[in-house]
C-alpha cells in the first residue's frame, strides 16, 4: 500500500511539472532548460520574413539557409533573437521569443546560449545608414538598394548586405560606426560576436561581399579596382598577371607616343621643304604689325585654305593617334591613383623601359626639330 501511495505522488508531481507552460511562466525553475521546438522557430522566422523580407535578420536568415552554414549566428534561435530582441519585438511571430526572453529576470538558458548579434542594426537604422552613405557618395553597391519612397518605413532591399559592402570599401566613414561595433569582438556574454562572418571579415564570402577598400595612400595587397569594376585581382596569379598587363600597356603607350612624334616630325619636315620651294610665289598674308596680331591673321588665313588630300590623310592619322595616346595616358594615370605600390611601379617601369627602347627614335625627332621650326607642333597630348 505504501509503495502504491509513493507511485501516485510521483506521478502527480511529474504531471504537475509537465503542466507548466514555459511560454507563460518562463521564470519557473522547471523551464531553465526549456528549448523552443525547431519547427516553431522555423515557423516564426518564415512568418516574419514573409511579412518583411528586407529586415537585416531576414537577410542573415536567407544567407544562412542558402549556404547551409553552421556558424553560431546561424542557429535558428539566434536568428530569431536578431529580429525579435530589439528590432521587431511587437510583430506577431515574435511573441514566442518575447515570452521566453523578454523582460523576465529569470530566463531559460537558450536566451543566453543563442543570443542576438552584438550591435546588430535594426531595420530602420540599417536603411537610414545605407541611404545616408549613398546620398553622400554614389559608391559601388548603392545600386543594390534604391532609395525608399517618401513615407516608407525602410528601404525594401538587402540593407544588411549593402551596408556591409559599403563599409568594407570605406570603413572610416562616420556612418560605419555601427558596422565597426557589430564586427568587433563582443564584450558581453549576452550577445554574439559576428566579426568572422562574411559581413565583417575581409576575404570571407563571395567576391561581391568583398569589394576593394578605397585607400587614398600608398599600400600593398591584391584587391584593388584596376580601371573596371570587374578587374579586381584577388590572388597572387591574378595580381602578377595584372602587373605585367599594365607594364606592357605602358610600353604600348610609349610606342604610340614615339611613333606619333616621329610622324609629326616627318610631316613638319615635308611641309617645310614644300614651303621653301613655293616661297617665291607665296601669296600668304604678310606678317606686319604686332607679332600677336600677325600670328592671328596668319592663322585665319591658314584656316580659310582648303585641305589637300595629303592633309586629310595626315589629320585622320593624327586624330586616331591622339585619341589612342590620350586615352592610354589618362588610363595609366588612373592606375597610379589606386595607390597600390606594385601597380604604381608597373607603370613607372613601363615608362622607364619605353624611354630607353625608343631613345634613338626620340633623338631623331629632336634633331629634326632643331633644324625645322615647324616640327615642334606635334599636336600630341601627353607625348612622353
Amino acid at each position: 500500500m505504501k509503495f502504491a501511495i509513493i507511485a501516485v505522488l510521483a506521478t502527480l508531481a511529474t504531471a504537475s511539472a509537465q503542466a507548466v507552460d514555459c511560454l507563460v511562466t518562463p521564470s519557473d525553475p522547471s523551464c531553465v532548460s526549456y528549448v523552443l521546438p525547431d519547427a516553431t522557430i522555423k515557423a516564426d522566422l518564415d512568418g516574419l520574413c514573409t511579412q518583411m523580407p528586407f529586415m537585416p535578420g531576414c537577410s542573415l536568415y536567407k544567407s544562412c539557409q542558402g549556404s547551409s552554414k553552421t556558424d553560431q549566428w546561424c542557429t535558428p534561435f539566434s536568428l530569431l533573437a536578431d529580429i525579435c530582441a530589439v528590432d521587431m519585438p511587437r510583430m506577431r511571430d515574435c511573441k514566442n521569443y518575447v515570452a521566453l526572453c523578454g523582460g523576465n529576470s529569470t530566463k531559460p538558458e537558450i536566451c543566453t546560449k543563442a543570443p542576438m548579434i552584438d550591435s546588430f542594426p535594426t531595420t530602420k537604422k540599417a536603411s537610414a545608414l545605407v541611404v545616408d552613405i549613398c546620398t553622400e557618395m554614389d559608391m559601388a553597391g548603392c545600386e543594390r538598394c534604391p532609395k525608399p519612397k517618401p513615407g516608407a518605413y525602410a528601404a525594401e532591399c538587402d540593407t544588411l548586405g549593402t551596408y556591409a559592402i559599403l563599409c568594407k570599401a570605406m570603413p572610416d566613414m562616420h556612418q560605419c560606426a555601427t558596422w565597426k561595433s557589430m564586427c568587433s569582438a563582443s564584450s558581453s556574454t549576452s550577445s554574439l560576436s559576428f566579426q568572422s562572418s562574411e559581413y565583417c571579415a575581409a576575404g570571407v564570402g563571395s567576391p561581391e561581399m568583398n569589394p576593394p577598400a578605397m585607400r587614398m595612400y600608398f599600400h600593398g595587397g591584391f584587391a584593388d579596382y584596376v580601371l573596371f569594376e570587374t578587374w579586381v585581382p584577388r590572388n597572387l596569379g591574378q595580381y602578377v598577371g595584372t602587373w605585367f598587363a599594365l607594364f606592357f600597356i605602358t610600353l604600348f603607350y610609349q610606342t604610340i607616343a614615339a611613333y606619333h612624334a616621329s610622324l609629326e616630325a616627318q610631316w613638319a619636315a615635308a611641309a617645310a621643304l614644300e614651303d621653301e620651294i613655293s616661297s617665291k610665289s607665296d601669296s600668304s598674308v604678310p606678317l606686319t604689325g604686332s607679332v600677336s596680331t600677325s600670328i592671328l591673321l596668319h592663322w585665319v588665313h591658314l584656316w580659310r585654305q582648303p585641305w589637300t588630300m595629303t592633309e586629310v590623310k595626315q589629320n585622320f592619322i593624327r586624330a586616331v593617334l591622339t585619341f589612342v595616346e590620350t586615352t592610354l595616358g589618362y588610363a595609366l594615370m588612373l592606375v597610379t591613383m589606386t595607390f597600390n605600390v606594385p601597380l604604381f611601379f608597373a607603370v613607372i617601369m613601363g615608362l622607364t623601359v619605353g624611354s630607353v627602347v625608343f631613345s634613338r627614335q626620340r633623338a631623331m625627332v629632336s634633331g629634326k626639330g632643331t633644324g625645322n621650326a615647324n616640327s615642334g607642333n606635334s599636336g600630341c597630348a601627353g607625348c612622353g
